[in-house]
C-alpha cells in the first residue's frame, strides 16, 4: 500500500509542476504582448455599394432634413407634393414626353426638380431631352480653346443667405441657352465665363440646374463644401413655412426595348410587323379541319408490267403474251437493221440464224407459229425470242 500511494503522490506533484508552468508561461506572454489597433479600410458595405449618395440622404436627415430615396414611375412611388424637392443625379434616359410632362406640372404647382443633363449640342436631337428643351437650356461640353484659364480650384458660390461656399465643378461642361429660354433666373453659378448652375422659376416652383453632380457621390460630398451646397439645395423652397421632403432618385423604372423602338424608330417598326405577318401568313396553314390525303404508293413500271402479264397468263391468253414479245422484237430489228425492211421473209430469217447461231426451224417457229399446246411450247418460244433480242 506504501508504494501505491507513494506513486499517486508523484503522479499528482508532476501534474502540478505542469500547470504552475502553464500558469507561468500565461502569464509571462500576457506580460510581453503589446496590442495595436490598426484600422483597415474595406471599401463601401451593403446599401452603399449600391447607392452612391448614401451618404449624401444620411448627412440630410443628419442637419434635420428629411430624405428619402425614390423609384419613380412605379406603382408604388410615393406621391410628390409641392413644396417637395426631387434630386435626379441621372441623365433622364428613360423620361419621355410623357413623364416629363407629369414631373413639370408637380414643379409647377410648388415642387423643386435638381437636375443635370446628358452633354450636347444645341442642334442635337439624337437624345431629346424634353424637360431641358421646354425651358430653353442644354448642358455642352468647351473646348480647350474656348475655356479662358483652367485650374484646379473649386468655384466660390455665395448663396442668398451671404453664406460662402466651394464646389469643385468640371471645367469643360457648362450650361448653355438657347432662343426659346424666357425663364425668371433665381440664382447662377458662375466662374468667369461659365456657368455651372443656374435656378429657374416654372410656375409656383423651381428647377435647379447644374452641370454636373459628382461632387455629392459618397466619394466626393466630404471634399470642400459639396455636403453644405446639398444642404442649401435642398431648403430652397418658395414656401419656407412648409418644409417638404428631399427625395433622391437613384433610378426610373426604363421604358422596354419595344417602347424604346416604338418612340425612336416607329418606321422601322411597322415595317418589321408588316414583315412579320407576311411571313406569318405564308408558314402559318390555314384555319379549319385537315384533310389528310393519303397519296397512293407509286410503283414501278415493271411492277405494272408484271401484274399485267400475271393477268393475261392466269387467263390462258398466251398468244397475246407472245405476240406483244415478237412486235418489240421486229422493232429493234427495224431500229437495228433497217435495210432488212426490203428483205423477203425467208432471208430475214437466214440473217437472224446467222447472228444467233440457232437453227432456221427453231427460230421460224418462235417468230411465226402462233400455236401453243402447253407451258413448256411457251417457255421455249419466249426464250428463243429473248436470245434473238441479245444477239442483235
Amino acid at each position: 500500500m506504501t508504494g501505491k500511494n507513494t506513486k499517486i503522490i508523484t503522479d499528482n506533484m508532476i501534474y502540478g509542476l505542469v500547470i504552475v508552468a502553464f500558469v507561468f508561461l500565461g502569464y509571462w506572454f500576457y506580460t510581453k504582448l503589446e496590442y495595436h489597433t490598426v484600422e483597415k479600410d474595406q471599401g463601401y458595405q451593403g446599401e452603399a455599394q449600391v447607392n452612391d449618395y448614401l451618404a449624401a440622404e444620411f448627412y440630410l436627415l443628419s442637419m434635420g432634413q428629411r430624405a428619402s430615396k425614390i423609384k419613380l414611375f412605379t406603382d408604388k412611388q410615393v406621391a410628390l407634393n409641392a413644396n417637395d424637392t426631387l434630386f435626379i443625379p441621372s441623365t433622364r434616359i428613360a423620361f419621355d414626353a410623357r413623364r416629363s410632362a407629369e414631373i413639370m406640372d408637380w414643379v409647377k404647382s410648388g415642387g423643386h426638380l435638381i437636375i443635370t443633363g446628358r452633354v450636347e449640342t444645341e442642334n442635337d436631337v439624337s437624345q431629346r431631352d424634353h424637360i431641358l428643351e421646354s425651358i430653353g437650356l442644354y448642358i455642352k461640353r468647351q473646348s480647350l480653346n474656348e475655356i479662358s484659364t483652367q485650374n484646379e480650384t473649386p468655384v466660390d458660390i455665395v448663396t442668398m443667405n451671404d453664406d460662402f461656399l466651394s464646389v469643385d465643378f468640371d471645367d469643360y461642361l457648362v450650361i448653355a441657352k438657347t432662343a426659346q429660354f424666357k425663364s425668371e433666373v433665381v440664382w447662377s453659378i458662375e466662374d468667369e465665363d461659365r456657368t455651372h448652375g443656374l435656378q429657374i422659376v416654372q410656375g409656383k416652383g423651381r428647377i435647379t440646374l447644374l452641370s454636373e453632380m459628382r461632387s455629392f457621390k459618397n466619394e466626393y460630398i466630404s471634399g470642400y463644401d459639396h455636403a453644405a451646397f446639398l444642404f442649401f439645395l435642398s431648403g430652397t423652397q418658395l414656401n419656407k413655412s412648409k418644409q417638404g421632403v428631399f427625395y433622391y432618385s437613384l433610378y426610373e423604372d426604363q421604358m422596354s426595348l419595344l417602347q424604346w423602338l416604338w418612340i425612336n424608330a416607329r418606321l422601322f417598326m411597322l415595317s418589321f410587323i408588316t414583315f412579320l405577318v407576311f411571313v406569318l401568313w405564308v408558314l402559318i396553314p390555314r384555319f379549319g379541319p385537315l384533310i389528310d390525303v393519303q397519296l397512293p404508293n407509286r410503283r414501278q413500271f415493271l411492277d405494272h408490267l408484271t401484274a399485267s402479264g400475271n393477268y393475261h397468263w392466269r387467263q390462258g391468253d398466251y398468244t397475246r403474251l407472245i405476240n406483244d414479245v415478237r412486235k418489240q422484237l421486229s422493232h429493234l430489228i427495224k431500229i437495228k437493221y433497217p435495210e432488212w425492211s426490203v428483205l423477203s421473209r425467208q432471208d430475214q430469217l437466214v440473217h437472224l440464224a446467222d447472228i444467233s447461231k440457232l437453227e432456221l426451224p427453231i427460230i421460224e417457229n418462235a417468230l411465226f407459229n402462233t400455236e401453243i399446246q402447253k407451258v413448256d411450247d411457251f417457255i421455249i418460244k419466249i426464250k428463243v425470242l429473248e436470245k434473238l433480242r441479245k444477239s442483235l
